[in-house]
């Protein structure tokens, strides 16, 4: 990645609020295509954000978020079970549209500080993103290293970890959005 698609890539990981605001400020219509939601095994550093014993199988959403007929961000959530039943209930009928139809609008929700991640070609997370970009693009993920950004929202006291990876190559957030 040359430093200024990394540089870019950190605006992304650093911007607070919806994701899917600054996509459609940024370009115009967003698109969510789900392409998983299913009780399934975590990922490196998902049980800890969470809280649950490493092999807890929770409940996993994965979407690629398209604006226009682009395909720019694989994003991934994942909840405890027993969550379903409470809390984060709603994120079982979401369907085609994005998270952030729960996350912002309820006041009683709070998030954890963003934290920006790397992960290079091999780990569990590039292989996750790989399939996702093989059925949208039909290719591996575009790039060595899966570019990202993760955070923990709570709501009642039960988590939702959320974590979005950039496409290589996306550019920097609208002006006034940084």
């Amino acid at each position: 990645m040359t430093p200024a698609a990394r540089q870019s890539v950190r605006r992304w990981q650093r911007a607070p609020g919806s994701l899917t605001q600054r996509l459609f400020a940024w370009g115009g219509e967003v698109r969510v295509q789900r392409l998983l939601q299913a009780v399934a095994p975590l990922l490196p550093g998902e049980a800890s954000d969470l809280g649950v014993p490493p092999g807890t199988r929770c409940l996993v959403r994965e979407v690629v978020l398209h604006v226009g007929d682009a395909p720019v961000v694989w994003a991934r959530s994942v909840a405890p079970n027993s969550a379903l039943h409470g809390p984060w209930k709603a994120l079982v009928g979401l369907g085609q549209r994005p998270l952030a139809a729960l996350l912002f609008v309820d006041r009683s929700v709070r998030r954890t500080p963003l934290v920006a991640e790397w992960h290079g070609r091999g780990s569990p997370w590039h292989h996750r993103a790989s399939d996702a970009w093989q059925q949208v693009a039909g290719g591996h993920w575009p790039g060595p290293v899966v570019a990202g950004r993760s955070s923990v929202f709570s709501r009642g006291g039960v988590p939702l970890r959320v974590f979005e990876a950039f496409v290589p190559g996306i550019s920097a957030p609208v002006r006034g959005l940084t």
